[in-house]
């Protein structure tokens, strides 16, 4: 129903969060699910903030399905850590 709603707003690519399940993702009349990292969380602060962050990283030289993925595994590793920052040093990001 969101999709839609969104889609008669004219929106082409929509992507829809649900905490640690798979993304809603939607492009070119096609709905899928974007597969989310399970990992052991410890603290979720910031992780919205850096999916958005990520993706608009990786959308810059990928397309919408992979940024998607890549930015849901920036921010699963970015939970497995107190504080929104402790992770970065032990990650090596592509």
């Amino acid at each position: 129903a969101v999709i839609d709603h969104l889609r008669g707003h004219g929106l082409a690519r929509i992507a829809i969060t649900r905490d640690g399940n798979p993304i809603l993702a939607h492009e070119n009349g096609t709905t899928v699910e974007v597969p989310v990292m399970p990992v052991q969380a410890m603290d979720t602060l910031g992780a919205g903030d850096i999916l958005h962050g990520a993706f608009c990283h990786y959308i810059l030289e990928q397309e919408f399905l992979l940024s998607l993925e890549r930015a849901a595994e920036v921010a699963s590793l970015s939970c497995t850590s107190l504080g929104t920052r402790a992770w970065i040093a032990r990650e090596r990001f592509a």
